[in-house]
């Protein structure tokens, strides 16, 4: 290890108050989805005083959509999240129609790049993380300020501390640490803050199609600083089932059923969905990656129906998500599959067939799947090994961006980062700030090693190793 990435481990190691400070300040400024302006600009200010070369370009949501028309998302807001349903893929055309436009956009909402440039002759990475946080309702179940970034117990509280601002900021000290020890650093190194992650994941597609590549990337989301490839892709979805409203004195005509309430025909729905579930995960695999874990996980979360208690509803809504395995197919497959479960559960009714419940989604990830052997991988796990951690490299346990970096910009990619996923999205959102602080000085060895290690392999050779799904 050379002196300087040497002087870098030492900045990181004798500066935990201002990395703690750093860290603080973000979680203080709220990044709701639809809201990143301002902390995107805090960022912008932080790479740009570090000397990298810096970009901030709103998503372009029509180009996004015309290059890639079957992994593009609408843009969504934390205040209108999940409100523009489709039966089979989201159009651009399909987001002009809907009247929506003046809050699904991306006006104010600028992705932030910044590029440390190497002196050359070695290996490019990509550190991408998403600055955008969920909702932080239900308030009232909070035990702390949401944006108050308050220290207790080791641990650092607030929306976004562990999804994901703890893993962002690691990567951004990292950098500034080795900027300011004057680290000779072969490879390029390029930092991408991006917006609606949630729900959406444009802000990374948008910067794939612009062009931003590397020889590897590593996404910063929560793994408490393990290594993870090949994660679930996801789907939310929801099922319009339809009635017959009638009242009790005329839901029987002429000795016959005439009076359908919609909640009545929810089992055989329900029962569709679950049986399909089932004959999924009754597939075996041989992938080791994938070993012990269900090929689909389907979640029913929310159930709507009537509208008074002496009339049948004459509509019900269900509303869920599910998690797939990359073995099962694209995500195209897995949408048809569904759709054809819920066709057959209306031939299967006597109502339905005639009056049919209409399956939409309202947000699809692909599933990224790849050897645990590529090149990225084994070098991350190595470098945990000799600063004594256990460099096991596992399954990615949920959908975030890496998938538009392999599969959309075949670009080889890892999930890495401080925090823990059971903290994503609740109330009294924590990270342990050693876990964080650990996580910038693991970053500044490995991009020591990683970037100032000669291409011995072609950046394709490498990217080929991104097994298809």
């Amino acid at each position: 290890m050379t002196g300087s990435i040497e002087n870098a481990l030492n900045l990181a190691s004798t500066n935990h108050e201002r990395s703690i400070r750093v860290l603080r300040e973000l979680v203080r400024i709220p990044s709701l989805t639809g809201e990143e302006g301002e902390a995107q600009k805090y960022l912008g200010t932080l790479l740009g005083n570090s000397g990298a070369a810096l970009t901030m370009e709103e998503p372009d949501i029509e180009a996004v959509f015309e290059r890639f028309p079957h992994v593009a998302q609408y843009p969504t807001h934390w205040q209108h999240d999940l409100i523009l349903p489709y039966a089979e893929f989201p159009t651009y055309e399909g987001l002009q129609s809907s009247g929506l436009e003046p809050v699904l956009n991306y006006a104010g909402r600028p992705n932030v790049v910044g590029v440390f440039k190497g002196k050359g002759g070695g290996r490019s990475l990509i550190l991408n993380g998403h600055i955008d946080t969920v909702t932080i309702e239900p308030t009232d179940e909070w035990t702390r300020e949401p944006f108050g970034a308050e220290v207790e117990d080791g641990r650092m509280y607030g929306r976004g501390t562990s999804d994901m601002k703890g893993g962002l900021l690691a990567g951004i000290m990292a950098m500034i640490y080795l900027s300011e020890a004057g680290a000779d650093i072969g490879g390029d190194v390029t930092v991408e803050s991006v917006v609606n992650e949630e729900h959406a994941g444009n802000g990374t597609l948008d910067l794939v199609r612009r062009g931003f590549t590397a020889d590897g990337a590593i996404v910063l989301e929560p793994t408490n600083n393990k290594v993870a490839v090949s994660h679930p892709g996801g789907l939310y979805w929801q099922v319009t089932v339809p009635g017959r409203p009638r009242s009790p004195g005329a839901r029987w005509k002429d000795g016959a059923l005439d009076g359908v309430s919609a909640i009545e025909k929810l089992p055989g729905v329900i029962s569709a969905l679950l049986e399909l579930e089932s004959k999924f995960n009754a597939e075996a695999t041989d992938d080791p990656m994938e070993q012990g874990r269900a090929a689909f996980s389907l979640v029913i979360g929310r159930v709507s129906a009537g509208h008074y208690e002496t009339v049948t509803a004459s509509e019900a809504v269900l509303r869920g998500g599910a998690y797939f395995s990359p073995v099962m197919g694209d995500i195209g497959e897995v949408m048809a599959a569904m759709t054809q479960a819920i066709d057959e559960a209306n031939a299967a009714d006597d109502f339905l067939c005639g009056n049919p419940a209409r399956l939409e989604f309202l947000h699809h990830d692909d599933s990224t799947r790849q050897s645990p052997q590529i090149p990225l991988a084994v070098a991350l796990s190595n470098a945990l090994k000799e600063r004594g951690e256990s460099g096991d490299v596992i399954p990615g346990p949920f959908a975030c961006d890496c998938r538009h970096l392999v599969n959309q910009g075949g670009i080889p990619s890892v999930i890495f980062g401080p925090g823990t996923i059971a903290q994503a999205h609740k109330p009294d959102e924590h990270i342990e700030i050693e876990e964080y602080l650990a996580c910038i000085e693991h970053l500044i060895a490995f991009i020591g090693s990683w970037c100032n290690e000669t291409r011995d392999r072609s950046f394709e050779d490498a990217a080929k190793e991104a097994l298809p799904v």
